[in-house]
């Protein structure tokens, strides 16, 4: 067998260390680079590749081909060197196309939600004994990683469409949890977006599925649009899905509700997540695996024991009476679904910490994110997460918005926790939003709470 040596540009991140996982699963040798050490560079270094923790030019010496991440152009040193020495240059989605080829694919695509509707309808199939393999752009608590080399035919992959690099895909089902204006320096208006959707769902092969999420306008209408071979299955809370949820009851530890659909009967669902959004979620899921033949009440019955994703409304901990919660939240739809989420784990106050998340998604949707963050009782804004895709924001637009907000303004994760430790009170629920770096906030926080319990 011939063996590829990859090397990963950028392997640190979610995207490419999924990538990564599989290549190596399959038997080629991987090496790869990123800024400093990361906890998913650090378990492929432990399972055999070969990582460094800073961009050098002889790192890509002997590779076949180098995978680049979306946040490095050709200003790198390792691209510029394979460039220069003849390399090819792979991006994101050319090694998805590799990957996929052979596969049946199911795709998970939408502004919100892929992450855990990708891992619920992975262990949706499991139940159904599909043994797919898995590209997810969060850690699944399950099994402790972001991607799974399974045995069968199926892969299942959280489709993203920054970059467009979900047009590289051809599903054979495609779920579409909605479809929002996001990533405006991809996307400047939402027309490109719904084009790019349309595009995608374009892409689903003769005789595939269209799994679109019925609440949602701009998914709905992918499901309306003229399919050319393909089918449509919607799901949602409105009357009009195909699969509806209905008797939803969410409690502190979860929620449940059933599942009407074309079954004899309506299947009864538990889930350990919170909020509304995560039985739209689900049910997305379990239309998929229905189309893919697996039986909804087996699938339902694999959700009862999924813990679901890190960084997704996960609990950090309790520490004098004060709940804090880590959630991915990024956008002003996700900020409003979070708050809702959580106001069933506390009879206290919901008291928000947000980093926006690059300068250009702050101004475009100002308004939004200081309306989303009024929801919550008190809250508290972190300068804006400088990317690799982006520069800092030299606007104080993170100062600005906590100003509109009716907010404190931190300048990071240290001060965060430091301001958050003198507002929260005992029963309150501090929940930590942001795709950035803002996570260490919610542990110091509880840090500190600990070391003031015990003086």
């Amino acid at each position: 067998m011939f063996v590829t040596k990859f090397h990963i540009v950028g392997i640190g991140g979610m995207g490419m260390s999924a990538v990564a996982r599989l290549l190596m699963a399959r038997g080629d040798t991987v090496s790869g680079s990123d800024k400093g050490e990361w906890p998913l560079a650090q378990a492929l270094a432990a399972d055999g590749a070969t990582v460094a923790s800073a961009f050098a030019a002889e790192n890509v010496t002997g590779a076949d081909v180098v995978v680049r991440s979306s946040a490095y152009g050709d200003a790198n040193p390792e691209i510029a060197a394979a460039r220069a020495a003849g390399i090819p240059v792979w991006k994101r989605e050319d090694a998805w196309r590799e990957l996929a080829r052979g596969k049946r694919v199911l795709a998970v695509a939408g502004t919100h939600g892929k992450s855990t509707t990708t891992a619920l309808a992975w262990t949706a199939l499991r139940a159904g004994g599909i043994d797919a393999s898995l590209i997810c752009g969060a850690v699944l608590r399950d099994i402790g990683t972001n991607a799974y080399a399974g045995k069968g035919d199926v892969l299942v992959i959280e489709a993203d469409e920054y970059d467009r690099a979900f047009l590289s895909l051809e599903p054979e089902i495609a779920i579409v949890t909605n479809v929002e204006h996001d990533h405006i320096d991809v996307f400047p208006t939402y027309d490109d977006v719904k084009q790019a959707f349309s595009h995608f769902a374009s892409g689903i092969v003769r005789g595939g599925w269209l799994v679109a999420c019925a609440d949602d306008p701009g998914a709905a209408a992918l499901a309306k649009d003229d399919l050319a071979g393909r089918q449509a299955a919607t799901y949602g809370l409105g009357p009009d899905a195909g699969y509806r949820v209905v008797e939803l009851v969410q409690r502190a530890d979860g929620m449940s509700f059933d599942l009407v659909g074309p079954f004899e009967a309506s299947i009864p669902v538990s889930l350990r997540l919170a909020g509304m959004h995560n039985a739209r979620n689900a049910a997305g899921a379990l239309a998929a695996a229905d189309a893919l033949g697996v039986p909804a009440a087996a699938a339902a019955m694999s959700f009862a024991t999924f813990n679901g994703t890190e960084r997704r409304l996960e609990e950090l901990g309790t520490a004098r009476g004060i709940t804090v919660v880590d959630d991915y939240a990024h956008h002003p739809t996700e900020i409003r679904a979070s708050i809702d989420a959580v106001r069933a784990r506390t009879a206290g106050r919901v008291i928000v910490l947000f980093q926006p998340h690059t300068p250009s998604r702050l101004r475009a949707f100002f308004d939004d994110f200081a309306a989303a963050l009024r929801t919550a009782d008190d809250r508290v804004v972190a300068e804006t997460f400088a990317s690799a895709r982006e520069a800092a924001d030299s606007l104080a637009g993170a100062k600005a918005l906590a100003t509109r907000a009716g907010g404190a303004y931190v300048v990071d994760a240290e001060a965060a926790a430091r301001v958050l430790a003198e507002r929260a009170r005992p029963g309150d629920l501090v929940l930590v939003l942001g795709a950035g770096d803002i996570r260490p906030a919610g542990v110091r926080l509880l840090e500190l709470l600990r070391e003031r319990a015990t003086v």
